[in-house]
C-alpha cells in the first residue's frame, strides 16, 4: 500500500494540504480541451477503438466478453455512485459543511459520471463494438433510520467517503499493481486519482466543527451496520469473481479482494476514525468476526 492511500485517513488532510482540495484532472492540450483518459496510451488516437492494446487483442473471445461485461456493469455502478454524491451534496448544503469538503463532494458527481464514461468506453474496446451508455436504473439512498438531520448527513458521508471510497482506493491500487493491459492501467489510474480526493473529503468532514463530539460517539456505534451494508456481498459468497482468470487486466480474486479490504480497514480506516475522535472498537469487533 502506497503512502497516497495509507495517508487518506489523516483526518485533517484538506486543512493541512490546500492543494488536496483540487482533484487531479486530465491533462489539457494546447487548445485547453481536456484530453481523453486513453490518451495516456495513445495521444494520437481520436477514439478508443483506435488505441492499440496487445493484451486486449490477444484475448480469446470469451475472455473479452467477460471483461467487457465487467466494465459495462461498472458503468452503471459509477452512475449510481454519482447519484449518491448528488444526494450527499444536497444534504451538506442543507446541514452545513466546510467549503473544501462541499466543493469536492459536489465535483465528485461529475467525476463519477466520468468514471462511467471510462467504464463503458473500455467495455466497448474489449467488445470490439460501439460504446453503449448504461440504461436508466433505480437509485437508492440509505434511509439510515432512526438517524436524521445533520447526523444522518454525517453517516452518509462516512459510508460513502470514509468507507466506500477509501476501500476503493486500496482496491484500485492493488488492481494497478497487477494489471499489464495498457488501457486497463490508464482507466484504473484515472479513477484512482479522483477516488483519493473523494475519500479525503470524508475524513476532513469528520475533523470539522460540523461533526460534534456526541455525533462522533454515535458514529462509532453505527460503524458495524455501515460496514456490513458495504461488504456483505464480498463476504457472504465464496464463489470466484467473473474474470479472475485475467489478472493482467486488473481483476482481483475474491480472496485477494478480501485481504485488501481487511488490511485497509486495519491500517487506514480504523486508525482514521480513531484520529477523528470516533471509537472504532465495535467496528474492529465486527471485522474480527467477518474476516475471521
Amino acid at each position: 500500500m502506497t503512502s497516497a492511500v495509507r495517508d487518506i485517513g489523516a483526518a485533517d488532510s484538506l486543512e493541512t494540504d490546500p492543494s488536496a482540495t483540487q482533484p487531479a484532472r486530465p491533462a489539457r492540450s494546447s487548445r485547453g480541451a481536456a484530453r481523453a483518459w486513453w490518451s495516456k496510451v495513445d495521444a494520437s488516437a481520436v477514439e478508443i477503438a483506435q488505441v492499440e492494446d496487445p493484451a486486449i487483442d490477444a484475448l480469446p473471445d470469451d475472455a473479452r466478453a467477460t471483461l467487457a461485461a465487467i466494465w459495462q456493469e461498472r458503468g452503471g455502478s459509477e452512475l449510481r455512485v454519482a447519484a449518491g454524491f448528488a444526494a450527499i451534496t444536497a444534504e451538506l448544503v442543507e446541514q452545513g459543511a466546510a467549503d473544501s469538503v462541499l466543493k469536492i463532494v459536489a465535483r465528485a458527481v461529475r467525476d463519477e459520471v466520468h468514471h462511467a464514461e471510462i467504464s463503458v468506453e473500455i467495455a466497448a474496446r474489449y467488445r470490439g463494438a460501439d460504446v453503449v451508455w448504461p440504461p436508466a436504473q433505480p437509485v437508492h439512498v440509505p434511509v439510515l433510520a432512526p438517524a436524521e438531520g445533520a447526523f444522518r448527513t454525517t453517516l452518509l458521508v462516512v459510508a460513502m467517503c470514509c468507507i466506500n471510497e477509501t476501500l476503493a482506493c486500496a482496491i484500485l491500487e492493488k488492481q494497478l499493481s497487477q494489471a499489464k493491459a495498457l488501457l486497463a492501467r490508464a482507466a484504473l489510474q484515472t479513477i484512482l486519482a479522483d477516488e483519493i480526493e473523494h475519500a479525503r473529503a470524508g475524513w476532513a468532514h469528520m475533523a470539522s466543527t460540523h461533526v460534534t463530539a456526541s455525533m462522533k460517539r454515535d458514529v462509532g456505534r453505527w460503524l458495524p451496520r455501515l460496514l456490513n451494508a458495504r461488504l456483505r456481498d464480498l463476504l457472504d459468497e465464496d464463489s470466484p469473481f467473473p474474470g479472475e482468470q485475467c489478472p493482467d487486466h486488473g481483476i482481483l480474486t475474491r480472496k485477494v479482494r478480501k485481504e485488501v479490504v481487511a488490511s485497509t480497514l486495519a491500517e487506514v480506516v480504523f486508525p482514521g476514525f480513531a484520529r477523528a475522535g470516533v471509537d472504532p472498537s465495535k467496528a474492529k469487533e465486527w471485522a474480527a468476526t467477518a474476516f475471521g
